[in-house]
């Protein structure tokens, strides 16, 4: 099983890779793979071909460099890291490699420096996981990582009734293999009432909007879904700001990750995934990952 780990000399970076490094699973069934993207040069710059092939050879080998440490790292932990360097745009990159080689999942740190600078936290997620094949997982230079990932996980999967957010569970279930027996609190968010919505006389929308009905409507599938896949979870409602409720309850419940679905096609707006998914990313103290 393939995992991509976009790297860069950034700190979250290399948060990312110890994510990998501290998998308590079957070690030889995943192959973590290690990419490090260098912009290309300037077309116009240096003029010959020689000098041109010179400067590639060395930013390749300004990639390796970067990704050494890493390398190393997972080697030491008992993986056989495979390494590659590319010459491109990052994000398109990233992208790219993911398709080629399969990947099952992509696992790369935020707000990174370097040549994969520019990867504050909501152009990761607007770029890459929306357009990705493949959930991806992001991982802040602060993130608290799981201890037995690979064995047992304890996972918050936030549900708002939509088709994309069901498909997040189902992607978390094709995971469960990898990330091992899973604990899933299924978390519904009903938005609390305007003040409008407070003040005029109840109409049946408002009413059906602040019943079980809506919480059951959007609950059942996913329940559903993880029940017949032998997977151990409870169902809770709450109200609330979505984003800051999520990021709280899965810190009051120790959860070890986030599933949330991005609500992308590949050409999102930013406010869809911006309103919830990346709010949410940005408020958690555990890595997020973000299912097409």
């Amino acid at each position: 099983m393939v995992v991509l780990l976009p790297i860069d000399a950034s700190q979250a970076s290399l948060r990312a890779a110890h994510w990998v490094a501290h998998y308590c699973g079957d070690r030889s069934a995943l192959r973590p793979l290690l990419l490090n993207v260098q912009r290309p040069p300037l077309q116009a710059w240096p003029d010959s071909v020689v000098g041109r092939k010179a400067l590639e050879e060395a930013l390749q080998q300004q990639g390796l460099a970067i990704v050494e440490p890493v390398r190393t790292l997972l080697t030491e932990a008992g993986f056989e890291p495979e390494t590659l360097v590319r010459l491109g745009h990052p994000s398109a990159t990233i992208l790219e490699v993911a398709e080629e080689h399969a990947a099952r999942l992509v696992i790369m740190g935020t707000r990174g420096e370097g040549v994969l600078g520019g990867f504050a936290l909501g152009s990761v997620a607007l770029r890459i996981a929306p357009a990705a094949q493949c959930p991806v997982v992001l991982v802040k230079p602060d993130a608290v990582l799981p201890t037995e990932w690979g064995v047992r996980l304890r996972v918050t999967a936030p549900l708002d009734g939509s088709v994309e957010s069901t498909s997040a569970v189902r992607r978390l279930i094709e995971l469960a293999g990898l990330l091992g027996s899973l604990h899933v609190n299924l978390v519904h968010f009903q938005p609390a009432l305007t003040l409008l919505e407070a003040v005029l006389p109840p109409h049946d929308d408002v009413l059906r909007s602040w019943s079980d009905r809506e919480a059951d409507e959007a609950i059942a599938t996913a329940r559903q879904l993880l029940a017949d896949a032998g997977i151990s979870h409870e169902v809770h409602r709450l109200a609330g700001e979505p984003a800051t409720g999520i990021a709280r309850f899965a810190e009051e419940h120790q959860a070890e990750l986030i599933a949330m679905a991005t609500h992308g096609t590949g050409r999102i707006l930013p406010a869809a995934l911006g309103s919830v998914a990346l709010k949410t990313a940005h408020l958690s103290r555990v890595p997020v990952a973000l299912m097409r």
